[in-house]
């Protein structure tokens, strides 16, 4: 491609020139008032892959708006780049010049089709140009001629494309194991270092954290005292008495004359003594509101920390097994929390391994889900196998996403006087929201049939259909091969039956007439379905007139 560019953008300035003195291969002028629309190529015939530079030049007064075409617009030819517009004042008027660089990858001969050019409120056509490409040529003399292989098997890939399969699993794999490794580097919980710390040891932390100073100084004995004694009987509850958060202070005091006595714990009466001291101030001032003095409250801070501390102390050594049934208590937690994080991983990776394989169809078969999600005809169209066949006498060639369906045409009463034979074939309906109509009539002799008259007969046909509320307009139309006709296209509204729904239709239709023929395509599909209209381009860009036939 880069060499595609570099061609291209050499032949630029050379190009300027040979429009400006009209020395192209081809060219045409269309002229209207005082516009003047010119088109040129630089060559007309080039190879496989090689560039053809292609501009177009008007010529107009100042000031007015000047659309050059975009897009799909040059098909069959592939546009490599749209180059900007150069612009030249020459006084009350201007030159403009709008360059497209265009390349095929088949060989053959092909038309530029004619490019439409909107000047203010006027529009003007180019010509369609001639273009040959050709094959490269190989030396044989300089290039190395192997011996003609053995018949091989043709690789199927009209069901599933199994490279593709592959990659996607692949992807899906490391999809997975990124997300396992993601759960199992991010997924845990931060553990807190105090979290694992004795519960001796964050008990007294966290009376340590009691703002003793902050909570007195602004009289707060009612907050104090709560959280001291809520820290002694968390503690109590966990390594020695139960329930010792709702106990009173008189059972509480009751439960641990009672672990004393039963060996549970080591303690002094005065200890326990001076604790039960500290806890009735406590109550005083929580339910009395009846505050002690500020050196008794900070005394009863230290009392309940010498008191904690005491029976920490006093408890008496664990025995091997008592270590052993804490040692394997320990393991086991740690043994659930590795399963649950384990448990996780998996949970993860199947999940993400299931959106890599639904992800997987979901492109393979996007236009088709869009087409159901959204009611679309032409998004499944377009991945349909395209079929290229002739229709009717004289002979009409296009291409469709499916076999068009013969309907039967009866000729009868006066009809029979003018026709000698009438083919009409269809693709889907207008309740379908895509319709392919081809009709094809022989006459009996020449009887003056023009474009203009099929081109009249249409809104009568649309009518017929039930259409409402019509648009038409019309334009000349040539194929590939040089034949003209016409191109009538709008819009029309069409209630679908049995139903209150009213859809929207565009349509395109192409005319051909002749000395004792005509031919007829019809393309309808719903008004917005991008993907119909880019079905309806396909279709109309195919079509060709059989002249073996005429």
């Amino acid at each position: 491609m880069q060499n595609h560019h570099k061609i291209y953008y050499c032949n630029q300035k050379l190009l300027l020139k040979l429009v400006g003195c009209l020395v192209f291969f081809g060219f045409s002028i269309h002229a209207q008032n005082q516009f003047q629309v010119r088109n040129a190529i630089d060559s007309t015939s080039i190879k496989i892959g090689s560039v053809v530079n292609y501009a177009i030049q008007v010529e107009g007064n100042k000031g007015k708006n000047v659309v050059f075409p975009e897009g799909e617009s040059f098909s069959p030819l592939e546009v490599l780049e749209s180059f900007k517009i150069d612009t030249l004042d020459e006084g009350g008027r201007y030159r403009l010049l709008k360059q497209y660089a265009l390349t095929q990858f088949d060989s053959g001969h092909y038309y530029i089709p004619r490019q439409k050019v909107i000047i203010a409120d006027k529009t003007f056509y180019t010509d369609s140009l001639a273009l040959e490409v050709r094959d490269v040529v190989v030396d044989t003399s300089k290039t190395k001629l192997y011996d003609i292989k053995g018949i091989m098997p043709e690789d199927d890939h009209s069901e599933t494309d199994w490279m593709t399969i592959v990659y996607w699993i692949i992807g899906g794999i490391l999809i997975v194991a990124l997300v396992m490794f993601l759960v199992w580097r991010f997924g845990q919980k931060k553990v807190d270092p105090e979290s694992l710390l004795p519960i001796y040891d964050k008990t007294l932390l966290a009376l340590d954290r009691v703002p003793t100073e902050s909570l007195l100084s602004e009289n707060k004995y009612k907050e104090y005292y709560s959280q001291l004694t809520d820290i002694a009987k968390k503690y109590l509850e966990e390594e020695l008495a139960e329930h010792a958060l709702e106990s009173t202070t008189d059972e509480l005091i009751t439960a641990l004359n009672l672990k004393v006595k039963m060996g549970d714990v080591a303690l002094k009466k005065e200890a326990i003594a001076e604790f039960q001291n500290a806890l009735q101030n406590a109550d005083y001032a929580k339910f009395a509101a009846i505050n002690p003095s500020l050196e008794t409250a900070q005394f009863d801070k230290q009392v309940i920390a010498n008191f904690i501390q005491k029976i920490n102390e006093g408890k008496p050594e664990l025995t091997e097994e008592q270590l052993l049934q804490n040692e394997t208590y320990r393991l086991e937690q740690e043994a659930k929390r590795k399963r649950k994080r384990q448990n996780s991983m998996i949970i993860a990776g199947v999940i993400a391994l299931l959106a890599a394989v639904l992800s997987y169809f979901a492109v393979q078969n996007l236009n088709k889900i869009t087409g159901l999600v959204l009611g679309k005809a032409g998004n499944a169209l377009l991945d349909k196998e395209w079929i290229t066949s002739t229709y009717g006498v004289p002979g009409i060639s296009l291409s469709t996403p499916g076999v068009l369906t013969r309907n039967p045409v009866k000729i009868e009463g006066q009809q029979q006087q003018i026709l000698s034979g009438n083919q009409v074939y269809l693709y889907g309906e207008l309740k379908s929201k895509f319709n392919i109509i081809v009709n094809t009539l022989s006459f009996r002799q020449d009887v003056g049939y023009t474009v203009e008259q099929g081109v009249e007969g249409v809104f009568k046909q649309i009518e017929q259909q039930g259409g409402t509320n019509i648009l038409v307009k019309n334009e000349d139309f040539e194929t590939l091969n040089g034949t003209k006709g016409a191109k009538v296209f709008g819009s029309f509204e069409y209630p679908i039956p049995e139903t209150d729904k009213t859809i929207k239709f565009e349509y395109t239709i192409l005319i051909f007439a002749e000395a004792q023929g005509a031919q007829q395509v019809f393309v309808f599909y719903e008004q917005g379905d991008k993907a119909s209209q880019k079905v309806m381009k396909r279709i109309i860009n195919s079509v060709e007139i059989n002249k073996s036939d005429n």
